[in-house]
Formats: structure tokens, C-alpha cells, sequence
């Protein structure tokens, strides 16, 4: 058995989902199951329209209500031709619009939004999308079944970045699915959102449903887990930025992680971690092009390397970074410092990028957007504190990165003419890290990866994207 995800850009449309359609038929053989995200845009729609009435702005919330919709019906117009099947779909969708109605008239009511109500409007864009998609499927003479993620995706309520409750999740999963799949049937259901035993919806945060994914694959020892996108695989660079970035054939599971968190955006962080437990390889492929091979991530991925070499293997980046540098008030034990600060960063839920610490300093690095003014107060309590704000976070990532003292010369020759304001180097086998400032980072990627990948002829680790090799969907690649 294997697990097939489809992202937003693979569900766009009615053509869109009919090319899933096709891919999930040429791969029946190998049994998947099938986790579809929203559509593109739909969970930004989503929380619009519930911002909007929170402002007080009823019928601007309505009228992003009435557009989201609109596309979905638009959607199922186009792609079922079986009028029963296009008047029961239909019918769900608008049973779907008006419960979301009455929940942004609610929202406008008290013009407050939490975290548990955003996620109730959060999982419709899942719900709707992969409904659409097995009415698809049905239509195009696959035996499928759509179950909801309320039945097994046991989270807590930990509301927008949930986490799930592996053994229910198991329990839950195994007991639903097991005689489905000995039946032979394609199972369709969502990534993102999840369930909390009180019954309220969550979801796994922004980008999840590759995470979702590796829990089911997890659950079920599958023998690969597919994240169908919009690119060829991962790449060496952001190709908006890069000129001709080549895709990577294999990254170790370490790699992929570090990857993600520091920026690509191909996979959700968390995807790695189930895949890893079990030893389950994970394969990105471009649904538009769907005869390419495509990137796997797995275990074995280190073996493309000599031992003990050194592989820069991409050049990522983070923008919107803010540096915070904190000195104690009163100098007693570091110990006790270090431990009041992680408890402020835990109880305010804020993630550090990368941390540093000295006696009596403590940094870190965290993205813009997390919780840091409630954080500020009680910080300001026990020590003394600056931030520093416009920065972004550059990282090389790739295997055995310490071992090769010549990659010291080819970075810190680079970084010559920019400032650098923190940097994180000896921690991790897979990467290192500098912060600078945002204005000099696009610059500062380019001349980096021209360092690294211009000359890079490396056939076991990379390919071309003008000669990326073709395989069939069902040779591993």
C-alpha cells in the first residue's frame, strides 16, 4: 500500500482533479490511499471571511463565503457529467455554504475569533476538496469510499497547531480501514485537519497535510509515502531567486527536516518524523509532470555519498526573522535564567529557529510572526532584552557539513561584505545558518548557490531540470 497526497496546486481546478484522478488510477496496483488538501486559496478564503466578520464586516465576510463557494460548484460542474451525482455533490456543498454562513454571523455577533472557531473554518477547504475528488474518482470507475478525519485523526487542543494522539490515532485508523483495504478500496480523505476526543475540529498548522500523510502511512507500515505538488521534486534553490537550480535526487530524512524548517517549502517539518519511526520513504513528485522522478527522501539516501564526505546540497531561506538578545538582571545561576526563559517561550508557544547561549546571554532567532510582544512583559522582568528586527535567516544544508574544512573558506569569503548577525555552525551534521539583513539576502543566496551548484556535476545527487531523467509511475526512482 502506498499514500498519495495532493496539495492545493493539484486540486486548483476541475482539470486539476481530474489529472489526479488519472495519476491515483495508474498507481491502483499499489493500493493508495489518498489525502487531499483545499484547494489553492481556499484556507486564506477561509480565514478572510471569518477575519472580516470579526471586524464587523458581515457582508464582506459573505461575499468571500459567496466566491469560495462559487468555486467549488464551478469545479464539480466541470469535471462530474452524472446529473445525480452532480445534484447530490452540489447539494453538499450548499448544505457546507450554510453552515459556514451562520458561523461567520456568529463570528460578527461577538467580533471575537479563537484559535478552536478558526479551526472550525479551517477544515471545510479539506472537506470540500477531497469530497469533490472521490465524487471524481467514483465517477471515473474507481471502487473509492471518502471517510472523514473525525473518525481516526485524533488530536489535543493544542487549536492551529495540533498534534496527534498517536495511539488513538492507531487504534482508531486500524479499526476503520482494515477490512476497506483488504476489500481493495481506494480510501480518500483529508490532510490538515484533525479531531479532538471532546469533538471539535483542529488542524496541524499551515502546509500539514504532508504531515497527515506520513501519520497514515505511519499507522499502516506503507511501503512509500507520494507528495504530489507543483515542482519537479526538491530543489538546490528557490528558482524565483536562482538561476537554473537543479533538483535533488535523494536527501537523508535528517536533511529533508532540516530543510523544511529553515525554509524550503516542499514539505512540512513534522512529515519526516513518522516516516523515520518507521522507516517509510517518502518521494516528492510534480503532478503535472507526473512521469518525473522526483526526489526520495529515505534512509538510504546517504549512500549516493563517500563516507565522511561533504554535500552541500541546497541553500534555503527564511525571511521576516527577528534577533532577540536577553542579559539577566540579576546574576545568580545561568541555570535558573536559561530555565525562565524557556518557560516564557513554552507558555507564549514561541518556536525558536535558533538559540544561543553564554553565561549571561541568551539569543535567539525567531520568525516575526510568532507571540513575542506578550512575551516582552515578563522577559523585561527578569533581564535586560533588545531586539533586533529585518533580518533574514540563510542556511547550507546537506550531509556531513563539519567535516570539510575547505567549505569554511568558500562561505566566510562570501559573507565578507555582509554583515552577519548571528550564525549557527557545529550544532547539526546537516546545515549551518547565518542571519543578515533581509535587504542583502537575495543577493547573498545567488552567490551561494553559484558556489555551490554551478560546477556541480554530481549525477548520483542531482539532475538538471532541463534533463531531468523519465521513469514510469510505478518504477521507484
Amino acid at each position: 500500500m502506498i499514500i498519495m497526497k495532493f496539495g492545493g496546486t493539484s486540486t486548483q481546478d476541475a482539470a486539476a482533479m481530474l489529472n489526479v484522478t488519472e495519476i491515483v488510477k495508474s498507481h491502483l496496483h499499489k493500493h493508495p490511499f489518498v489525502v487531499i488538501s483545499a484547494i489553492a486559496q481556499a484556507t486564506n478564503q477561509l480565514e478572510q471571511m471569518c477575519n472580516l466578520a470579526k471586524s464587523g464586516d458581515l457582508e464582506g465576510g459573505q461575499v468571500v463565503l459567496k466566491n469560495f463557494i462559487k468555486r467549488h460548484l464551478y469545479i464539480v460542474n466541470q469535471a462530474i457529467t452524472d446529473p445525480v451525482e452532480k445534484i447530490a455533490i452540489n447539494t453538499k456543498i450548499n448544505n457546507i455554504g450554510e453552515e459556514l454562513a451562520e458561523l461567520i454571523r456568529g463570528v460578527a455577533i461577538i467580533k471575537e475569533l479563537t484559535p478552536r472557531i478558526l479551526d472550525k473554518f479551517y477544515s471545510y477547504g479539506e472537506l470540500l476538496s477531497s469530497m469533490i475528488v472521490y465524487h471524481i474518482m467514483k465517477e471515473k470507475g474507481i471502487d473509492s469510499l471518502w471517510i472523514d478525519t473525525k473518525d481516526f485523526m485524533i488530536t489535543d487542543d493544542n487549536y492551529n497547531r495540533a498534534l496527534p494522539v498517536m495511539e488513538s490515532v492507531h487504534d482508531k485508523l486500524i479499526s476503520l480501514t482494515g477490512d476497506l483495504l483488504k476489500e481493495g478500496k481506494t480510501l480518500v480523505t483529508q490532510g490538515f485537519i484533525g479531531f479532538t476526543l471532546d469533538g471539535d475540529r483542529t488542524t496541524m498548522g499551515r502546509e500539514s497535510s504532508d504531515f497527515s500523510a506520513a501519520i497514515i502511512g505511519s499507522v499502516l507500515n506503507a511501503e512509500d509515502i507520494q507528495i504530489w505538488t507543483d515542482v519537479d521534486g526538491i530543489l538546490t534553490g528557490d528558482p524565483n531567486i536562482v538561476e537554473n537550480p537543479k533538483k535533488i535526487k535523494v536527501l537523508s530524512f535528517e536533511e529533508a527536516y532540516e530543510l523544511s524548517l529553515l525554509g524550503a517549502k516542499v514539505l512540512h517539518p513534522n512529515t519526516m518524523l513518522p516516516a523515520l519511526e518507521k522507516n517509510i520513504p517518502i518521494h516528492v513528485f510534480n503532478s503535472k509532470r507526473p512521469q518525473i522522478s522526483g526526489t526520495l527522501v529515505s534512509n538510504s539516501a546517504n549512500t549516493f555519498t563517500p563516507q565522511n564526505a561533504s554535500v552541500i546540497k541546497s541553500v534555503t531561506y527564511k525571511t521576516n526573522i527577528n534577533l532577540i538578545n536577553i542579559r539577566p538582571k540579576v546574576r545568580s545561576t545561568p541555570f535558573v535564567f536559561w530555565e525562565h526563559i524557556f518557560n516564557l517561550f513554552t507558555k507564549y508557544k514561541i518556536n525558536p529557529l535558533l538559540t544561543s547561549t553564554s553565561e549571561f546571554k541568551f539569543s535567539a532567532a525567531f520568525e516575526t510572526k510568532s507571540n513575542i510582544d506578550s512575551l516582552k512583559h515578563e522577559i523585561g522582568e527578569i533581564g535586560d532584552f533588545k531586539i533586533k528586527e529585518g533580518l533574514a535567516l540563510i542556511s547550507l544544508v546537506g550531509s556531513n557539513v563539519l567535516h570539510d574544512y575547505s567549505l569554511n573558506e568558500k562561505i566566510f569569503s562570501e559573507f565578507r561584505r555582509t554583515k552577519i548577525n548571528f550564525m549557527s555552525f557545529g550544532t547539526s551534521e546537516s546545515s549551518i545558518s547565518f542571519m543578515i539583513p533581509v535587504d542583502h539576502f537575495k543577493e547573498t543566496v545567488r552567490r551561494l548557490h553559484q558556489i555551490f551548484f554551478e560546477t556541480q556535476d554530481d549525477s548520483n545527487i542531482f539532475e538538471s531540470l532541463q534533463t531531468t531523467n523519465i521513469i514510469t509511475p510505478d518504477k521507484e526512482a
